[in-house]
């Protein structure tokens, strides 16, 4: 992507000392930036709330409490995204879905900067 003139930046609600960790878990080469309160997400449309028995889940069976984890208590997440920006700030491609395991493939993300090129 890089080649393509392309930098990669990810959008998360996590608190940034998770969000690191995640980072270096991973070994990840590009930025993580907080947005907190999702801010950015629900000027997207992206935000949604996780229902009592999800947030059972969350907390009981994945030991994530994300009231912890976002410094929020509101339990909302957003929707797995993917937006090309170009330069002028134009949205070029955008891309979501409401289930989380759907998610863009790198070579889709790699095919629209070639056509953007």
């Amino acid at each position: 992507m890089r080649a393509l003139g392309a930098e990669i930046v990810v959008l998360s609600p996590e608190l940034p000392t998770f969000s690191a960790e995640l980072a270096a878990k991973h070994k990840l080469t590009f930025p993580v930036l907080n947005d907190h309160g999702l801010t950015i997400a629900k000027t997207f449309g992206l935000v949604f709330t996780l229902p009592d028995d999800l947030k059972d889940v969350y907390l009981n069976v994945f030991k994530n409490d994300l009231a912890k984890r976002n410094g929020d208590p509101s339990w909302q997440l957003p929707m797995p995204a993917r937006f090309v920006i170009d330069r002028s700030a134009i949205i070029r491609a955008a891309e979501a879905d409401p289930d989380y395991t759907v998610r863009p493939e790198p070579e889709e993300t790699v095919a629209i900067l070639k056509m953007l090129a």
